[in-house]
């Protein structure tokens, strides 16, 4: 069987990003492990520790002029979350940049915000 790990996030400085995914985003780390120059550190939610993100420093120049634009300005990611809205207003309160107000769709509510780099992710509200 098959599953989804970790989804690599190129960032510039490994504490400034788990500061921001963890007291911003609510995240833990799963791991943070000293490999010379670099480390393996990988963040998750609780609820789904084998899911995450794994930050991996840029050090070539071509991997700095990807940081926050990894994409081509496409979503990096897709939270789940239980209500939009005060998760919206929570992340709003912490300075986030939302760039796609709350959408409603039949059979979800959803929106985009961009992380301290630059990064877009999509917060989804399922409808049950």
């Amino acid at each position: 069987m098959n599953s989804l790990g970790r989804l690599v996030v190129l960032v510039p400085d490994y504490d400034e990003a788990i500061q921001f995914y963890l007291s911003v985003l609510g995240m833990r780390i799963i791991a943070d492990i000293p490999a010379g120059a670099l480390r393996f550190v990988h963040l998750g939610f609780a609820a789904e520790p084998s899911i995450g993100l794994w930050l991996l420093k840029a050090t070539t120049a071509e991997q700095k002029a990807r940081v926050g634009n990894q994409t081509g300005g496409q979503p990096l990611a897709v939270i789940y979350t239980s209500d939009l809205h005060a998760e919206g207003d929570r992340l709003t309160a912490k300075g986030v940049q939302f760039v796609l107000r709350p959408t409603e769709e039949a059979d979800s509510i959803y929106a985009q915000f961009r992380d301290i780099y630059g990064n877009i992710f999509v917060l989804v509200q399922l409808k049950a």
